[in-house]
């Protein structure tokens, strides 16, 4: 029997791995009720699977770990194949292969099988499970392939180690190849099972460092855009709106802006006709329509109910007409899901011309002046403060013609 102190040390890494394997359950127990943090489940279970595998063998004699080489390997099988699923989820929402996952298992336990109970080769299994961990971190490799640059040094460091998970698992069989005949003697008392514990301590560590801050980077952009957006529309709500706002009016680069006020013909004859429900897909299709006519850096809010506003930056008065024109010809044409197809949805615009953020609020009320203005007009129309002779921005051209060529389709 092992003395006390060993057997304690065998156990220090494992419960470790455990230990952060619990730490993400707990981050995907914040985040429950995002979909995506289901990756952080995959990846606890797989901490603990392979903590549990390892303790095991840690407490194990050569011939027990002939006895119980299926059940450990069961578990280090599906620790590692736990492990790429999770991260493949992560990285791009879709998991692993649960079909090759079974083929690398079935072969791996058949040969584990044979050389624990036919022919007691140590080396051979070692190797074998090796391989087999080796080749399940793997199926998470073409997740890396469709990948977009890291946003930061977090990022980098949970796709890093692991990468270099993976390259030390395809490593492990040549290496336990070359160990010499004492070290295989009492595998788990030797200077290799002392590296290999070092070393998974060393890759959970760092992994979960990387995810739980990461993690709290998700949460943290997460809660900036409920607090942001409209849940609705998913659009830039009236705070966010003026926060951006402000922002954008500092950058003299980006003058002449023009101010869009935007609000939807007979809206309430829709929901007491229709229902709130058809209502609220008019606002959301309405909330994508428009910000395919305008550019990156022009802002899309919905300020409540049917109204919306937009802030067109680099626009003369002029082209801004040209462009909200485009817009309303866009909605006046659209076919509205949930809405009978002789129905066609028009909306009233107000545009006015703003020169510095110090001048938002009054432009925003001389906005919604001229949109009052365009109902009184007959609605479907636009009114502006000011025009001015002015070529389109080629950006906005390009817009143009592209919408232009959806309407006369």
């Amino acid at each position: 029997m092992n003395p006390p102190a060993i057997t304690y040390f065998a156990l220090i890494a494992p419960t470790c791995v455990a230990l952060f394997g619990l730490a993400l359950l707990t981050c995907w127990y914040v985040q429950r009720r995002q979909p995506q943090a289901v990756f952080l489940l995959w990846l606890s279970g797989s901490f603990v699977s392979l903590a549990t595998a390892l303790a095991l063998q840690s407490l194990m004699s050569n011939a027990q770990l002939g006895q119980f080489a299926l059940a450990t390997a069961c578990l280090y099988l599906m620790g590692c194949w736990s492990l790429a699923q999770g991260m493949s989820l992560r990285l791009r929402g879709k998991g692993v292969s649960v079909s090759s996952g079974l083929l690398i298992a079935s072969v791996t336990l058949a040969v584990l099988f044979y050389y624990s109970q036919f022919e007691n080769d140590l080396l051979l299994r070692i190797q074998s499970l090796a391989f087999a961990m080796a080749l399940m971190q793997a199926l998470a490799l073409p997740a890396f392939l469709q990948l977009k640059p890291a946003q930061d040094w977090v990022e980098s460091l949970v796709r890093w180690t692991y990468g270099f998970s993976v390259g030390y698992a395809l490593f492990r069989p040549l290496a336990v190849s070359l160990l010499p005949v004492n070290e295989l003697q009492e595998l788990t008392r030797s200077g290799y099972w002392a590296f290999s514990q070092v070393v998974a301590l060393v890759f959970a560590m760092l992994f979960t460092v990387g995810l739980l801050a990461c993690s709290v980077r998700d949460m943290v952009t997460n809660l900036r855009d409920e607090r942001n957006r409209d849940p609705l529309t998913r659009l830039l709500n009236r705070r966010a709106f003026m926060e951006a706002s402000e922002s954008l009016l500092a950058d003299r680069r980006l003058a002449p802006w023009a101010l869009v006020a935007v609000d939807i013909d007979h809206f309430k004859r829709i929901n007491d006709n229709w229902g709130h429900a058809a209502g609220d897909q008019v606002l959301v299709q309405l909330g994508q329509l428009l910000p395919q006519q305008v550019r990156d850096k022009d802002l899309v809010a919905r300020f409540g109910g049917e109204e919306f506003i937009l802030l067109l930056n680099r626009v003369q008065m002029s082209e801004a007409h040209a462009i909200v024109d485009r817009m309303r010809a866009q909605m006046s044409a659209h076919e509205f899901e949930h809405l009978p197809e002789r129905i066609r949805m028009t909306a009233s615009f107000g545009i006015v011309a703003v020169r510095s953020a110090e001048e938002l609020a009054e432009a925003l009320c001389q906005a919604d002046v001229l949109l009052y203005a365009a109902k009184r007009a007959g609605r479907d129309c636009v009114q502006a403060a000011m025009t001015v002779a002015r070529p389109v921005d080629d950006e906005y051209a390009a817009i143009e013609t592209v919408a232009n060529t959806a309407l006369s389709a």
